[in-house]
């Protein structure tokens, strides 16, 4: 058996499979290998804190001249003692061992509001421009609804969890979208003790037990967590983790007419609370540069149908037919976007794997991006805001929600080998963040008042902020590579340079206006400085660089060069993974990471 092991292993590394970074690393195991390229704090308070290179922060690695003014810089140093905007306390946090006395009935009587308000939040958030997770079937909600207030007493407490959840959110939409309504309890208003309530009724109904409703309303428990600040939030990914790990336990990874035991409604639900697992736990890890807790192999369950909940109930014998995803119906978006997923899967594991892909590999995962971009319906695709002027805000986000998934997997998966000095990779990538960054701009701008989203600027959230972070990032990576005297060939042309400083200079003052909320924006607003400055210091009349020869003007994907009885040129030139630690470009410290770039002390986004 141990022959048959290692003749395993050295035919999977003759077929190029799995290509390790360094012999040298791969000989001195895995544990050396970890230690020379996760991106991890030195001191012993932050020593555990990794972030993976789907983070926008691990761009910062390839700012290598920019690490000693961010080290030095008093701003910088201060980040270290403020916590995040609207960030909580873990300690504060019932489900993670806080101490407290608390019950069913003193729940009820304490912190649920009267009727007639959760009444109105209710309507508030089926009805209201809230996005709706659609793992509650509205027409059965309602019912139970009627039920708990006939006798409140005897509700189960993970659906309070999720009544308490509903209320937290559409209360502090509410704030925003009709800032003069009728007046909640102040206490209400102002404070989160709903979602505190909401996370006493998890521990009372014992959430960490494989049963009914435990997905769902962990679920919405970390949901409810993403509305509180525009940095991702460490606590929403430890919940999700632990919703993922129920619905392991309860099997909603497996597709419910394999087993038969469930009904045409009930089989429904769990494919789209599995779906929620899946977006909310891979976009949650992505932001954070962690792992997903989902192999998407290991899962058959079906994607939910384009159904309305007016379309199916409890006692629906046989399922319709999916809407056509020509009609803009509120679920399309959640459909689409579990498409999605599995390329965005394959992109995150490859960003964060300890190995390099083959150029096969690499191809046709892109192409694999680029189809899966064209499956999107024409009713969902992005729009200049001034040819969206009689759309509703709901489509608007949601088309930018869908695109910016589109653009961060060629932003990730593209500029690791744009930083071994591959230019198709470069290409790529700084296409996608010129896109990104430009439809983010142009939204920005309909936040202020008047604008075409003001009463909406809630729906800007920590993962579309996250992707503008990313976006802006690979701008700057793109500038500094356009400074390496080393390899002509990684340059850049003038006008795609004058393009991206006017892209950063509009995105450092939607930086600097979020700082106050977000205090990833307020790190990556003093990078995008410190670039701006150095490319203006650095800028002389006589320094236009035309292209050089095999890299395409205005960014259009260059071509393999042929070369001579070889056929076509390696898709890495001279610069391939297995060779790019000989090029100039070896002259950067790829196994260091952002713990070079701030002091070492530095608190890591969400982090208390």
């Amino acid at each position: 058996m141990v022959k048959q092991i290692m003749q395993n292993q050295t035919s999977m590394q003759s077929s190029g499979q799995l290509v390790p970074w360094l012999s040298e690393v791969a000989q001195d195991g895995p544990e050396s290998h970890t230690q020379a390229i996760d991106s991890v704090q030195d001191d012993q308070s932050t020593r555990d804190n990794y972030v993976g290179s789907t983070h926008w922060s691990a761009v910062l690695n390839d700012l290598l001249d920019l690490k000693e003014l961010l080290h030095s810089s008093p701003e910088i140093q201060n980040l270290q003692y403020e916590l995040p905007m609207g960030a909580s306390h873990v300690g504060n946090e019932p489900i993670f061992g806080a101490f407290s006395s608390f019950s069913l009935d003193k729940i009820v009587s304490e912190f649920l509001p009267a009727k007639v308000d959760v009444d109105r939040l209710l309507s508030h958030y089926f009805q209201g421009p809230v996005f709706i997770i659609p793992i509650l079937h509205k027409y059965q909600f309602e019912r139970q609804y009627r039920e708990f207030w006939a006798n409140p007493m005897e509700v189960k407490p993970l659906w309070l969890s999720i009544l308490l959840s509903i209320c937290y959110m559409s209360a502090e939409v509410r704030k925003i979208t009709d800032p003069g309504g009728p007046p909640l309890k102040e206490f209400f208003a102002e404070n989160s003790f709903l979602h505190t309530a909401a996370g006493q009724c998890l521990v009372l109904g014992e959430y960490n037990r494989p049963q009914e409703l435990a997905v769902e309303a962990l679920a919405m428990y970390a949901q409810s967590k993403h509305v509180q600040t525009l940095d991702p939030s460490r606590e929403a990914g430890v919940v999700l983790s632990m919703a993922v790990r129920a619905a392991y336990h309860l099997g909603y990874h497996r597709d419910p007419d394999l087993s038969g035991r469930f009904t045409v409604f009930e089989g429904e639900m769990r494919r789209r609370c599995w779906a929620i697992c899946k977006q909310m736990d891979l976009m949650t890890s992505f932001e954070l540069g962690l792992p997903s807790n989902i192999c998407m192999e290991n899962c058959d369950t079906k994607s939910p149908r384009n159904l309305f909940d007016s379309d199916f109930n409890e006692d629906t014998q046989e399922l319709p037919s999916s809407r056509s995803e020509n009609e803009a119906t509120r679920q399309l978006w959640f459909i689409v976007k579990d498409r999605m997923m599995v390329s965005f899967s394959k992109v995150c594991r490859d960003a964060l794997s300890f190995y390099v892909k083959s150029e096969e590999d690499v191809v046709q995962l892109d192409q694999e991006i680029r189809q899966m971009y064209e499956t999107i319906p024409q009713v969902l695709r992005v729009k200049d805001m001034s040819e969206s002027v009689t759309e509703s805000p709901f489509i608007i986000f949601t088309r930018i929600y869908v695109e910016f998934i589109y653009l961060k997997c060629q932003c990730v998966l593209h500029r690791r080998y744009m930083a071994r000095g591959n230019a198709s990779s470069t290409v790529c990538c700084i296409n996608a963040g010129k896109r990104l960054v430009s439809q983010f701009i142009d939204i920005s701008k309909e936040f202020s008042p008047g604008g075409q989203l003001y009463m909406q600027r809630w729906m800007l959230t920590n993962y579309t902020m996250n992707d503008f972070l990313l976006g802006v990032m690979v701008l700057c990576f793109a500038l500094y590579i356009g400074w390496n005297k080393h390899d002509q060939s990684l340059h850049i042309d003038t006008n795609t340079k004058e393009e991206i400083l006017t892209l950063l200079e509009s995105s450092h003052t939607i930086l600097v206006d979020k700082s106050a909320s977000c205090k990833d924006a307020r790190r990556v607003s003093h990078v995008v400085r410190q670039i701006l400055d150095s490319t203006k210091k650095s800028s002389k009349p006589a320094s236009n660089v035309e292209s050089p020869p095999g890299v395409a003007k205005n960014l259009e994907i260059a071509q393999p060069q042929t070369s001579g009885s070889h056929g076509s040129e390696s898709f890495y030139g001279p610069l391939e993974p297995l060779t790019f630690m000989n090029s100039p470009v070896g002259d950067f410290d790829w196994t260091m990471f952002d713990s070079e770039v701030f002091n070492q002390d530095t608190l890591w986004p969400g982090q208390p």
